[in-house]
């Protein structure tokens, strides 16, 4: 019995010395946390991809905008287009467009509140999600907050536009990361026309002077 116990204790500390076999196994271990890593940095690149595209879409329509005098209904919804080919890849895009002026309060017309900030020249949009604006929507606050200073009877471009986007890949892991959930990426875009005054709707009759 007594020279059992050292070969007892021999054997265990070989045992618990013994290293082969352990790359194999800590690469099972690693090999899930590397092929998640890999998926989402696919995903993560993807979103700031979605979001640039988005961007530099919107830019471009309200640059395209700015360089007109008096557009039309068929020229205004042709832009939802121009917005699906440069971002392919999306399941949905929308767009509203609205035209509108610094006033002052000084409008013709007797149904505008002699508070008004803003005129509205028109206001279109491609999907009933974002109806067009009206001249009581410019005033509120959300909308004021993000409209740069203007001088009076000073006219600008609105371009908004609302991109979609679905994840190809789940990186979410159980409950300890939710991962990147289908989302809709915006754009607020405000340009000055840039070689007229206002860039107005063929047929649409406004009250700003």
């Amino acid at each position: 019995m007594m020279f059992a116990m050292p070969r007892l204790r021999t054997s265990v500390r070989s045992f618990l010395s013994d290293e082969s076999g352990i790359f194999l196994a800590e690469f099972l271990i690693m090999i899930p946390v590397l092929i998640w890593g890999f998926i989402a940095l696919i995903v993560y690149w993807d979103v700031f991809r979605t979001i640039n595209t988005s961007q530099k879409a919107a830019y471009s329509i309200a640059d395209l905008l700015s360089r007109q005098q008096n557009v039309t209904t068929d020229f205004v919804d042709g832009l939802e287009n121009v917005l699906d080919f440069l971002t392919p890849g999306t399941p949905d895009s929308r767009m509203r467009i609205t035209s509108f002026q610094l006033d002052e309060g000084k409008v013709n017309k007797p149904e505008f509140d002699s508070d008004d900030k803003y005129c509205l020249l028109f206001s279109r949009s491609s999907s009933s999600l974002t109806p067009a604006l009206t001249t009581t929507d410019l005033q509120k606050k959300e909308f004021v907050d993000k409209i740069p200073n203007m001088g009076n009877l000073e006219s600008v471009v609105l371009v908004e536009t609302w991109v979609d986007y679905q994840p190809k890949f789940d990186t979410g892991v159980l409950n300890a990361a939710p991962g990147v959930s289908d989302q809709t990426f915006t754009q607020f875009i405000v340009t000055r026309p840039r070689n007229w005054r206002r860039v107005t709707l063929d047929g649409v009759v406004h009250g700003c002077t």
